[in-house]
């Protein structure tokens, strides 16, 4: 009986709901019409309505797609492995990966010509409340949301959600730089030995106003460097900024799981950043070695993750993925004028590198990322890069943590509405990008990595985790621990 309930269920989602993207038809969000992409959505109204109460017919609609067994991580054992066979030895989960999602959109195995994903709106779009004065209610409320992993374990069950286009733009930090007197000959040192900062003036002020700031018609403060640190970032702060708003218009934070509460902590520093042997984190003088491989990379199986990807010829230490502040800094473990601080409790935050594209040495394939070869084409095709012995990436065109590919990290470049340029075609990554102390990563529209000053504009793309058991109690008016 239960088995054909949930058969009713999700034929009915699926007639009502799944859209084939091709020119012309209707478009998602936003969302740019590839022929090459279907979505499932779950319903086309929100989870949460008004009052900040769940809509308990897009739940009902949610858990039958999420209990199809294919989704269902009761049925399958906790991690045990990465994708390259590398023995995983931290806390026990089991994980459903947008590469799960997608096939069970796109039944027939995947190829790099064909995936799907599915989606949800979360809020009823809240009219007249655009902008820094109203913390970009309006904006972040009419956003749908990707389901791109689900981790269980320790009693919770945790589906994680990226907006699947931006939102809002922002500076990731600051201006102000400060000589760095720390190490001598570093004050004007990136990582490849080159001048970091030669248009930056020495003990310059900030000339970029954070949110609140600027709401409040005061002029910039010194609080933001010119670094690429996200913990003690402005991106970070107007993120945080926009989403009490909408916690003060929907009660919706019992629903939310904190990273620091997540089944197996994949958020933590030492899941996400390289550690060797003895559980120490690298700093980077321990295997970078200019113009000849990374000792880090000759001896992968010591625990050298993110923080050692190599691109190309280029050194790219991604070391501030973990969200507990236990991540290293770019010039002896810091940074020359911020501290890591955790953000582990932050209920909405920037996903990672290693989340969505490349999870570093033995853990995937150094060199590897798909995207799509024509944005401005909706039958344009994914394409990607060979690994790091030139050949084809043979993984379905997906990488990270999340099993993305390059449609799922795409989105639409005029979705903000301003000029197209660099700004409308990033969006900003939490993860460092320390060839340059003030560089931080971010996605390409197309799908692809680059690396961009901190102190420049790209657009806000955050992912923020549900509790399903939360959601469920809360739907049907039971006690929970909130």
């Amino acid at each position: 009986m239960r088995l054909f309930m949930f058969a009713v269920a999700l034929f009915a989602a699926l007639l009502v709901s799944c859209d084939r993207f091709r020119a012309g038809e209707q478009r998602l969000g936003a969302m740019l019409s590839y022929d090459y992409y279907d979505i499932l959505r779950v319903s086309d109204e929100p989870l949460f309505d008004e009052r900040g109460a769940v809509n308990q017919g897009v739940l009902d609609s949610l858990l039958a797609i999420l209990s199809d067994p294919r989704l269902d991580p009761a049925l399958r054992g906790p991690k045990s492995s990465w994708p390259t066979g590398l023995r995983f030895e931290g806390e026990p989960y089991a994980a459903i990966t947008a590469e799960d999602f997608s096939a069970f959109v796109v039944p027939e195995p995947e190829s790099f010509s064909r995936s799907g994903a599915v989606a949800i709106r979360l809020f009823p779009t809240v009219p007249g409340r655009s902008g820094v004065q109203h913390g970009h209610l309006t904006e972040l409320t009419g956003q749908w949301w990707q389901l791109v992993y689900r981790s269980a374990g320790d009693g919770e069950d945790a589906l994680t959600l990226w907006m699947m286009q931006p939102y809002r733009l922002t500076a990731f930090n600051g201006t102000r730089y400060d000589v760095f007197t720390g190490r001598g000959d570093e004050r004007f040192i990136n990582r490849r030995g080159g001048q970091t900062w030669q248009d930056m003036a020495a003990n310059s002020a900030n000339v970029v106003a954070s949110d609140e700031r600027a709401a409040a018609g005061l002029p910039p403060c010194d609080n933001y460097f010119f670094e690429g640190n996200f913990s003690a970032s402005m991106a970070r702060s107007n993120l945080l900024r926009d989403f009490e708003a909408l916690l003060a218009r929907f009660d919706v934070g019992r629903y939310l799981v904190a990273p620091a509460d997540l089944p197996g902590s994949w958020q933590s520093s030492r899941y996400q950043t390289g550690s060797n042997t003895n559980h120490v984190f690298y700093s980077p003088g321990q295997f970078y070695v200019y113009r000849e491989d990374s000792p880090g990379s000759a001896n992968p199986d010591d625990g050298l993750g993110a923080s050692g990807l190599i691109w190309g010829r280029h050194f790219h230490f991604s070391l501030a993925n973990g969200k507990d502040g236990l991540s290293v800094g770019p010039f002896g473990g810091r940074w020359p004028h911020t501290g890591i601080s955790p953000t582990h409790r932050d209920l909405i935050w920037l996903p990672s590198d290693f989340e969505t594209r490349s999870m570093g040495h033995n853990k995937e394939r150094v060199l590897f990322q798909t995207f799509i070869a024509d944005p401005g084409d909706p039958a344009s095709p994914l394409r990607t890069n060979v690994d790091d012995d030139n050949r084809p990436a043979t993984q379905g065109g997906r990488s990270g943590l999340w099993r993305l590919n390059g449609f799922d990290r795409a989105f639409d470049a005029d979705a903000l509405g301003v000029p197209r340029g660099w700004e409308s075609q990033l969006v900003w990554l939490r993860s460092a990008d320390v060839l340059g102390v003030g560089n931080a990563n971010t996605i390409y529209h197309t799908g692809n990595r680059y690396g961009y000053g901190v102190n420049q504009l790209a657009g806000m793309r955050p992912a923020l985790h549900l509790s399903l058991a939360r959601l469920s109690q809360g739907s049907r008016g039971l006690p929970g621990d909130y």
